[in-house]
């Protein structure tokens, strides 16, 4: 096949594919924070009586922010956590009040410069984005604040991005148990602790602490993770492709070559060789082709090697790529649908 055809089939492949947002996991959830009456939510967040508020001290020393830091405030809100990270980082640190409510992020800067602290700035967010520059942030702080994200997976890669390499995202949140939660949280949470846990993990992070000292409520912390095995594959089981082929948080791309696709290709899957994703390579184009960097792209070949250099070439442009040691036989042989 000539150059041109091939390029056309990959661009004709790829764009069948459809990248659409993934449905909102809890639709509505989010609607007593347009335009909110930010004085009602100061004295509903800010009051004894709240768990996260009657451990605040706790909580700050066991996010161990130093001085100097970065630290993003994800759901800010009325600014409680906020202005206490401000003291902690100090005046050569910064915290970022990131919210998706205008008179929140507003309220925040305002009552941080009335105290001094002219180290917080503001950032509105989106409901599947936190709209922070990549490599900028040392912690994303998220308290009570989790089971608000509508898009998680989409909303923690952008936290993935805006965290530097050796960066931490601090967890607190509810328990949900039945029988035990009362009504309201059972109500306003969707899932549990376990739930979220694995949307997290998913997103690429793996688990470095747990605290246990809230009655209510739970505190974790976790970093960047490898998700790698020893020779470069995925950890990610075909149970989680699947998933993340059906919910639309991932895509499933064939690095192979065009006469082995028109051999027989998986119906789920599109063609992009490894070969063309080399070229583009080194005429630095590989991040222009149209990938979702918000999904995550699973690379599959025949054997898994040459799954296992594209998935890292793609990786270099900024794409959350990962190989599958399992090739097309294999990928069929467990029921991936041939087309």
């Amino acid at each position: 096949m000539c150059q041109s055809l091939l390029i056309f089939s990959i661009c004709f492949t790829l764009s069948s594919i459809a990248f659409a947002q993934k449905e909102s996991v809890k639709p509505g959830i989010n609607d007593s924070f347009k335009e909110p009456k930010v004085e009602q939510f100061v004295e509903r967040f800010e009051r004894e009586g709240r768990e996260v508020y009657d451990h605040r001290q706790k909580i700050i020393e066991m996010a161990n922010v130093k001085p100097g830091m970065t630290i993003a405030d994800i759901g800010a809100g009325t600014g409680l956590f906020t202005r206490l990270l401000s003291n902690e980082v100090g005046a050569e640190g910064t915290v970022i009040a990131v919210d998706i409510a205008k008179e929140f992020v507003d309220h925040v800067v305002s009552t941080s410069r009335e105290q001094g602290l002219n180290n917080v700035r503001g950032q509105i967010c989106k409901q599947d984005s936190a709209e922070l520059p990549p490599n900028s942030i040392d912690v994303a702080f998220i308290c009570d604040t989790y089971h608000h994200f509508e898009f998680p997976y989409k909303t923690m890669r952008s936290i993935f991005r805006a965290l530097k390499p050796n960066g931490r995202v601090v967890l607190i949140e509810f328990h949900r148990e039945e029988g035990t939660s009362s009504d309201w949280i059972l109500g306003h949470l969707r899932a549990g602790q376990k739930v979220f846990v694995g949307e997290i993990q998913r997103a690429g992070f793996e688990i470095t602490s747990e605290a246990d000292f809230m009655e209510t409520s739970y505190m974790m912390t976790f970093k960047k993770s490898v998700g790698t095995t020893s020779f470069g594959h995925t950890t990610d089981t075909l149970g989680d492709v699947r998933a993340g082929l059906k919910d639309q948080t991932a895509i499933l791309i064939d690095v192979r070559e065009q006469r082995e696709w028109n051999g027989g290709h998986l119906k789920q899957a599109a063609l992009f060789p490894l070969s063309d994703m080399q070229d583009r390579e080194l005429k630095g184009t590989v991040g222009q082709l149209k990938l979702p960097k918000d999904q995550i792209i699973y690379t599959h070949c025949r054997s898994g090697v040459r799954s296992r250099s594209a998935a890292e070439l793609l990786k270099k442009s900024g794409y959350d790529a990962r190989a599958l040691k399992d090739g097309f036989d294999a990928l069929s042989n467990a029921g991936f649908e041939q087309e």
